[in-house]
């Protein structure tokens, strides 16, 4: 194997060298050069860093020693906010594009990763000098992001973008190094490229400032775009690097790379690369998530005076990624929390309680906390009651209560009607929350009299997946009382009802002759509910005068 000098004696000697360099020294390419084979092209490209390297004076390398160290400190400054501290994102060695974005990376909660596009799909990106690798690069230690354009030394057919990817907002502890970024010089024979790099930032799809400024001497910076201006650097220094300062919280970071045109077509493949990032880490901040799972009985989704809790929920906590972080049940109130998280992107969902429950509001609800100490006390869950037993037969659950009792016109004393009372012959009215338990008496204890007035409610739960259709509604008049006109009263009726009829004694009862219980001797209140949705609370109410 050659020397590097012997390697360089022997191009010289073979008439390679001088042949592609005119007499005013500079470099204009001959068809011969054009045709020797890839391998002295990657000769040549060996030997342009060699032969500077070689010309170097020792007062020059001090000088760029020194600027190098210059520029480590300044992107070493900090930008972390109080009670947060940097974080090193830790990539690994990966070839390709596809190596690249299969990194998925966690940062104390945070995810990263990494995604690429092209302009033209599978023809902008060389996927072998698109790279991480632990060797210096940009005058920075491994491992070094390197991303290439132009396949097979060829000029690139368009443009192609990294993502960086956060899984919540984050605060980039340091400016990005963007590495490497510079032209054709000396040492290109017969080759032209620029590199253009464009940075843009974002917190969910609002755009964040972005300020870039050259950290050597071989770039310019307009804005948010970067361009090589001067020969390329080696390796192993960082005269084409350029810092991109990125102020406040993002959780996208874009970097558009293309070939530049300002000294000429592109005749060659381009690379620069990202030096490795921090992110401000906050401790665990004592922020919390929580409401209540209520009993929606109205099933207008929202919780209001008189819907209840349901107590021994379960709900389930995730990350942004779908994973459980924290599960729990809500008390005997229907109140849950989470506490004690990590700011972050979380989605709570709740888990049906039981077949007798269908839920009116969505059973899984975003949470994002942005914030330390923030609380997000409004994810809440309705349900509505289905019947116990088979939820999914349509049913309805029917009882009658003594609602008001009058004696000229005023309410027969020592009897309340607002209160819920069991009825000691049916349980299947105890199991049910407030307000879908019927308050009012079963019987009424005090004396009445003659020209007192009684009122009945009647009312019914319908339960079970589905509607119940042609709901048919029939109560005979008590004996020993008399109809109260107009006083037929209906609530939570479905599409297709009336408003309630009163049918005297001996008429015919017609197409409500299989619901009433017993002849039309005393007259009947009957009644065309209309088609009811499932866990529709509703009551028909009428009055009647004592004989």
């Amino acid at each position: 194997m050659l020397t590097q000098e012997a390697s360089f004696k022997q191009l010289v000697q073979n008439g390679i060298l001088s042949s592609i360099i005119s007499s005013e020294g500079k470099k204009k390419p001959s068809s011969a050069f054009l045709q020797e084979n890839h391998r002295w092209r990657k000769i040549l490209k060996f030997l342009r860093y060699s032969l500077l390297a070689l010309i170097l004076t020792a007062t020059q390398i001090a000088l760029f020693g020194s600027i190098y160290k210059q520029k480590v400190v300044a992107q070493n400054q900090g930008f972390c906010p109080v009670g947060t501290s940097p974080s090193t994102v830790n990539w690994t060695p990966a070839t390709g594009a596809a190596g690249i974005s299969s990194q998925s990376l966690n940062v104390a909660g945070v995810g990263i990763n990494f995604s690429f596009t092209e302009s033209v799909p599978g023809q902008v990106i060389d996927n072998v000098e698109t790279r991480i690798d632990n060797d210096v690069y940009g005058g920075l230690p491994g491992p070094n992001l390197r991303f290439n354009i132009g396949q097979e030394k060829t000029p690139s057919l368009g443009n192609a973008t990294l993502n960086v990817n956060f899984s919540r907002p984050v605060i980039l502890a340091s400016p990005l190094t963007i590495l490497d970024i510079d032209r054709n010089g000396e040492r290109d024979v017969g080759f032209i490229y620029q590199d253009r790099v464009t940075v843009n930032a974002f917190n969910g799809s609002t755009p964040v400032g972005v300020t870039l400024r050259s950290l050597g001497n071989t770039t310019r910076v307009t804005g948010n775009v970067a361009v090589g201006i001067n020969e390329n650097s080696f390796p192993d220094r960082p005269d084409g690097n350029v810092s991109a300062t990125i102020p406040g919280q993002l959780n996208r970071i874009q970097l558009l790379y293309e070939p530049g045109q300002e000294y000429g077509t592109p005749q060659q493949d381009e690379t620069v690369g990202l030096a490795r990032l921090s992110i401000c880490i906050p401790p665990p901040a004592i922020a919390s998530i929580g409401d209540t799972v209520f009993s929606d009985r109205n099933g207008n989704g929202t919780q209001e005076e008189g819907e209840s809790g349901i107590p021994n929920a379960t709900l389930i906590l995730r990350n942004s990624n779908g994973e459980e972080v924290s599960r729990t049940t809500t008390n005997s109130n229907g109140i849950y929390g989470f506490s004690a998280l990590l700011l972050g992107n979380y989605t709570v969902e709740v888990i049906r309680p039981n077949n007798d429950f269908t839920p009116t509001t969505n059973t899984t609800a975003s949470a994002n906390l942005t914030q330390p100490n923030q609380a997000l006390l409004n994810i809440d869950f309705g349900f509505r009651t289905t019947p116990v037993g088979d939820s999914g037969t349509p049913d309805i659950r029917l009882i009658k209560r003594i609602t008001n009792a009058r004696r000229n016109g005023q309410a027969i004393a020592g009897t309340s009607f607002n209160t819920f009372v069991p009825d000691p012959n049916n349980s299947n009215d105890d199991n049910l929350t407030q307000p879908e338990r019927f308050p009012g008496l079963i019987n009424l204890e005090v004396p009445v009299r003659s020209r007192d007035e009684v009122e009945y409610t009647i009312y019914f739960l319908t339960q079970g997946n589905g509607n119940i259709n042609n709901l048919q509604f029939c109560d005979l008049v008590p004996r020993g009382t008399t109809f109260a006109s107009n006083s037929i009263g209906i609530s939570g009726a479905g599409s297709g009802a009336n408003n309630g009829t009163y049918l005297t004694p001996l008429t015919p009862l017609e197409s409500f002759v299989n619901i009433c219980n017993g002849s039309n001797n005393n007259g009947a209140v009957v009644a065309n509910l209309g088609n009811v949705p499932s866990g529709n609370f509703g009551f028909v109410r009428f009055r009647v005068t004592v004989n």
